[in-house]
């Protein structure tokens, strides 16, 4: 039987049905393509803060008609939120998400065939957990890891993260600082904060002159350890 991909691939769009798909992320999206699949009808997706968890996790839940729980929030009942999304959820930050509630959850997607998503920073088998069995449970899950970004990643994060701070950056720009910048996330947000917003946000892109000094400051602070 075909099944609708769950990716297109488009440059430079940023809308929760299309991703960049790139060397750092492209084991997670052949994973969450085949969710029909999952052992035990779960699947953990972890990377650094940044990576696109959120928007990869959020293309899935399109995909397959999934509903998102943030892991953070007062859930109470397990049982109506499986029941509701029939056995289809994404847990955003699930290391954050109350035990029992994750239990219950994976529970019933292995007995009755869900597809339950959880998002996290770190692997599972490193969140906190008190009991054994969901310990056990958490350290079995596969999981699809999101890698640190590539130079042509780093392109497309860099251009993301200015347009969230309503900044433009040229194509030279660009292309220089995802050549020269160290391939994290971290280092991406580094040099728009190192950006001196208040005078290149608007119509203006950030030329390469701009986007050189906003490098050097980093670099510079990054030497003194605060990076």
């Amino acid at each position: 039987m075909q099944h609708p991909r769950l990716f297109e691939f488009r440059m430079g769009e940023r809308s929760p049905d299309t991703l960049v798909v790139a060397e750092a992320n492209r084991d997670a999206a052949r994973l969450l393509t085949d969710w029909r699949n999952w052992p035990g009808g779960a699947l953990a997706l972890v990377g650094p803060q940044g990576s696109g968890k959120t928007h990869i996790a959020l293309a899935w839940a399109l995909e397959a008609g999934a509903r998102q729980v943030d892991g953070g929030a007062d859930l109470v009942c397990a049982n109506d939120i499986f029941d509701d999304a029939h056995g289809r959820i994404v847990i955003d930050d699930a290391s954050m998400a109350d035990g029992g509630l994750l239990w219950r959850l994976l529970d019933r997607a292995r007995a009755e065939g869900g597809a339950v998503l959880l998002t996290g920073d770190q692997p599972p088998a490193a969140w906190s957990a008190t009991s054994p069995d969901l310990r056990s449970r958490l350290a079995a899950l596969p999981v699809a890891r999101l890698g640190e970004p590539d130079e042509a990643l780093m392109e497309v994060i860099l251009r993301r993260i200015c347009r969230e701070q309503f900044i433009l950056l040229s194509d030279d720009a660009a292309k220089y600082l995802a050549r020269r910048l160290p391939r994290t996330f971290a280092a991406a947000r580094a040099w728009v904060e190192a950006l001196e917003t208040g005078l290149v946000r608007g119509a203006k892109p950030v030329s390469l002159a701009i986007a050189k000094r906003a490098l050097q400051k980093m670099q510079a602070w990054w030497g003194d350890g605060e990076g």
